[in-house]
């Protein structure tokens, strides 16, 4: 079979997290793959109110970067947890005040996913991106992997042509909360290839292998190992493969995810089973195979 596609996708840069980009480019700029960097418009930390439109070296670093095949597109408005919809319920288990809050308040958290709570709420965030960038996002990855159905009507009304939010194997995000003998598995209901959403795009998520790994030599290979057996099984069925990152993964616990990065990139690129792309190249070739 001939290669697939491989996307090195990560999320959640933001603004005032200018250096961090600068490390991410920097470590991808050396494998010469492009990087695809979903980005959060406005913040719901501190400092409060602050946007990435307010911030002149994420968009001088955000021009570099494009002028070298990289690409970015809008992840979600403020990244709360249910902006979106709502998670998979194993991804809410990272941040257990986040879990309580679902369990007790699942119907008050589910008025705010009509349809006209969700329109209002992507208008938001792409008022950020035009008054940041000069243009609309094409795509849009939800934080926290959150979805529901009147999510994709809004993204499809608002003229968005794909969207990134299904997470078909949870293995890695298992893992990552210390359940080390969780194995990899495809679930049959959730769909790994990119398929249409009405007239979305859906592009799968694939797992983040270096969220919060400890640093120990054994847990980073047992992530390496993951990440490579996924990667072939996408490779057997010949499905897309996004890799997904997070700027604070891969530097937490004394940057123990660049070390899964490390030696998992070398090891994906060297077979010539990975063919690395963006997401602009990915969509052209699915939406223009149909057309």
């Amino acid at each position: 079979m001939s290669a697939i596609p491989f996307l090195w996708t990560n999320d959640d840069i933001c603004y005032g997290q200018v250096e961090p980009l600068r490390r991410q480019l920097k470590f991808i700029d050396r494998f010469g793959i492009p990087g695809t960097f979903f980005v959060v418009p406005g913040s719901d930390g501190y400092p409060r109110g602050k946007t990435i439109a307010d911030d002149a070296e994420i968009l001088k670093e955000i021009e570099r970067a494009r002028g070298r095949g990289h690409e970015f597109y809008q992840h979600g408005y403020l990244h709360t947890p249910f902006e979106s919809g709502v998670p998979e319920t194993w991804m809410l288990d990272f941040a257990p005040e986040v879990r309580r809050q679902y369990d007790e308040q699942r119907l008050e958290i589910e008025k705010h996913h009509t349809f006209e709570a969700l329109v209002a709420m992507l208008e938001s965030g792409r008022r950020i991106w035009r008054r940041a960038l000069h243009e609309d996002s094409p795509g849009y990855r939800p934080g926290w992997g959150a979805f529901c159905g009147n999510l994709y009507r809004a993204l499809e009304v608002l003229g968005y042509a794909w969207v990134s939010s299904t997470l078909p194997s949870p293995a890695s995000w298992l893992r990552n909360q210390g359940q080390w003998d969780a194995p990899m598995n495809y679930r049959a209901a959730v769909p790994a290839l990119p398929h249409r959403l009405g007239q979305l795009w859906e592009y799968p998520i694939g797992g983040d292998y270096a969220f919060r790994v400890p640093n120990e030599p054994a847990r980073i290979e047992a992530m390496v190992e993951l990440a490579l057996q996924e990667f072939h099984y996408c490779h057997e069925h010949g499905w897309p493969f996004l890799l997904l990152s997070h700027y604070h993964g891969l530097e937490n616990n004394h940057h123990s995810g660049y070390a899964v990065h490390e030696q998992l990139l070398p090891r994906l690129l060297r077979d010539g089973c990975a063919e690395p792309l963006a997401m602009a190249q990915l969509h052209r070739r699915f939406a223009g195979a149909e057309a």
